[in-house]
């Protein structure tokens, strides 16, 4: 019997390229450039384990996307090719992949350019890996549990973005365009608006990409695992964009780490300095050159410079002094296993995470430090108009329980969403045109003011 499943994956490649030719004809023919240059690249590197042309495919690709970020080249009209930085990452991944032997290069030019193109991760990822999702890709393995799951993924996503999201971003462009209107407390609750903001909009889009893929039977990354109960901004970067973070441990962390020169300053440290700073030599610099990384991937300006080299100091100054905190602790007699202890580690990196907020989201590095210190200096209690009414303030705070609510479930180890789908049939659908109308009214027919893009949509 006909099965339209039998060209699904012919009919995804269709509906990448042109979803993807739909936003701009000169980004199209820079995705081809990259599909090509990293097939080909794979290819020859499965038989040849040639060095010299990793380097070659690796700076070729990077120095093209470093071109589009950050110089003045006009060849995409001003603005960004949607997704650049998320398939760059992913084809390169993937040839680094074939080059170590972790699998075969994949012969079939169309089944490789789904992998690169796949719609639903094009517009801010999450950044796959090629053995994770190539099975998913090109058979059938959806099902009516994958589509209901994908649905009720999607419905999350935009109840996150269009309801949070959009709300908070009114109250941080305020502040944030006309600071001098307010004072510093509000200088800070802008930024904590900003870290929900930021939040709520990534993951919002990475669980309508991720349902987007689950009715195609493909399990995307999730991306995110409930970064505000992390215990440590090593923990936070662990569970923020973790397709990003796990891409950068293996492709660039351990690289480094492992590299002769780095063995080489290893053993020369831990000679001449002891053994404990020898060790933590290697991984801080290591530590830095990823966060580095990660910051101007985020922008070329200043501000994200200093967004990387903040992280990479705060995270390598936490290896230096662990056992001497360890040691700290077990005198006052505090248990690393105590909700007193868990509490006050959230609560102090969600502030050391607030404090690096101040650079991603200024327009430079002198506007970054204006607002750090207006939020310590300027005590009086100044405020304008904040574009928001008290209904918009009742539901995010509503809106944040319940997300609260699902993401300590999760932390628990309970998929709420599964458990949703095992209610009753009267309960389910009762409880779903309810949902659906809060966010479709609040999300859209309600908020009075205009939505704006994923802020990851052109990185």
């Amino acid at each position: 019997m006909f099965k339209i499943a039998k060209y699904k994956w012919q009919a995804l490649l269709l509906i990448s390229l042109a979803y993807y030719a739909s936003f701009s004809v000169k980004a199209f023919v820079y995705l081809i450039f990259v599909i090509l240059s990293t097939y080909f690249s794979a290819i020859y590197l499965e038989k040849h384990k040639n060095k010299l042309v990793l380097a070659l495919t690796l700076i070729l690709n990077f120095g093209m996307l470093s071109l589009v970020k950050f110089t003045r080249v006009n060849i995409f009209e001003n603005f960004i090719p949607l997704g650049i930085s998320f398939y760059t990452f992913m084809a390169t991944g993937y040839v680094i992949d074939v080059y170590r032997g972790k699998y075969e290069a994949q012969k079939n030019i169309f089944k490789y350019s789904l992998f690169v193109s796949f719609f639903p991760q094009m517009m801010q990822g999450p950044i796959s890996r090629y053995d994770d999702i190539s099975n998913g890709l090109y058979h059938d393995d959806s099902s009516v549990t994958d589509i209901s799951y994908g649905l009720m993924l999607i419905l999350y996503g935009f109840f996150k973005k269009l309801v949070i999201a959009d709300r908070a971003a009114v109250f941080v462009n305020k502040v944030f365009t006309e600071p001098d209107l307010y004072s510093g407390i509000f200088v800070f609750i802008a930024i904590i608006f900003y870290s929900i903001q930021i939040y709520c909009d990534f993951s919002g889009g990475i669980d309508v990409a991720r349902g987007a893929a689950y009715l195609f039977g493909v399990k995307l990354d999730r991306n995110f695992k409930r970064p505000f109960f992390a215990t440590s901004l090593a923990d936070f970067w662990r569970r923020w964009h973790t397709s990003l973070g796990s891409w950068m441990k293996d492709y660039v962390f351990y690289s480094l780490s492992l590299s002769k020169a780095f063995v080489f300053i290893n053993k020369k440290s831990r000679k001449h300095l002891g053994r404990k700073f020898g060790k933590y030599l290697t991984l801080s610099i290591a530590s830095f050159v990823v966060y580095f990384i990660i910051g101007i991937w985020h922008g070329a300006g200043l501000n994200f410079l200093a967004f990387g080299l903040y992280n990479g100091t705060i995270i390598s100054l936490g290896l230096i002094f662990e056992d001497r905190n360890k040691a700290f602790r077990e005198k006052i007699g505090l248990k690393d296993t105590s909700l007193t202890y868990r509490v006050l580690k959230i609560c102090s990196t969600l502030l050391i995470v607030f404090i690096g907020r101040y650079f991603t989201r200024s327009a430079g590095l002198r506007t970054a430090l204006h607002m750090m210190k207006k939020t310590l200096v300027d005590r009086s209690f100044r405020y304008a108009a904040t574009g928001l009414s008290k209904l918009d303030y009742a539901v995010i705070l509503i809106s944040l329980i319940l997300v609260f609510i699902v993401s300590l479930a999760e932390e628990k180890e309970i998929d709420v969403k599964e458990k949703v789908l095992k209610l009753k049939p009267i309960y389910l659908f009762t409880g779903l045109i309810i949902f659906m109308a809060f966010v479709a009214y609040f999300g859209v027919f309600a908020s009075g003011f205009t939505k704006v893009d994923f802020i990851y949509r052109n990185y």
